[in-house]
């Protein structure tokens, strides 16, 4: 039976599109991808999710290794969290599981200028009863140990919970630990998903 819902945040309750973030500063696509992939799916920048390095630190780095480039790094990273846009459709559904007794938890790979900004400014945060950012225990998914941390930290038993990622690698991780799992490939399509299970479809239609 389904007593908790775990949830990613990027693109599960809040859009991370860089490619749509990077295309107000840069144009071509291939320019697009380019910065994309020294900026935020670079080494530097998973070093921010698992809290070995700042922002500062972050763009300084990438600034240092393509000094070519680097006044665009600094349009498109100073102020890149102002991708994170909350789903206030999610953010509704949130409360009305909260509200019915579910336990509501964040599973997420990010860093503490992003979580900052985000618990800052976005609702949803207080309808959930915890959870674990990557950066502030060191470990991020798909490692099995941050899926094992959030049973033990929560006490829960895996079946009893339901993990939502948009990325299938880290749904079949938690899968692999014992969570029932739900790949969200469109981030208006959580409720729907949601209803599939029928404890919270119970919920959720009410």
């Amino acid at each position: 039976m389904i007593k908790n819902v775990v949830l990613d945040i990027g693109n599960v309750m809040v859009s991370f599109y860089p490619d749509l973030y990077i295309s107000q500063f840069v144009y071509r696509k291939g320019e697009i991808d380019y910065f994309n992939k020294i900026c935020f799916n670079s080494e530097e920048w998973k070093q921010g999710d698992t809290g070995d390095a700042s922002r500062v630190d972050i763009i300084n780095s990438i600034c240092k290794k393509y000094p070519e480039d680097a006044e665009k790094i600094h349009q498109i990273m100073d102020n890149c969290d102002e991708m994170l846009r909350a789903s206030e459709k999610n953010t509704s559904l949130l409360k009305k599981l909260h509200n019915a007794g579910i336990g509501v938890y964040f599973l997420s790979n990010t860093n503490p200028e992003a979580f900052d900004y985000m618990t800052s400014r976005h609702e949803f945060f207080k309808y959930m009863d915890g959870g674990i950012a990557s950066y502030q225990d060191g470990l991020i998914k798909p490692g099995k140990d941050i899926f094992e941390l959030f049973l033990s930290r929560y006490e829960k038993l895996a079946e009893d919970c339901v993990f939502v990622d948009d990325t299938p690698v880290n749904t079949e991780a938690a899968a692999a630990v014992g969570f029932n799992t739900v790949i969200l490939k469109n981030i208006d399509d959580l409720s729907m998903e949601l209803c599939k299970f029928p404890e919270l479809n119970a919920i959720i239609n009410l």
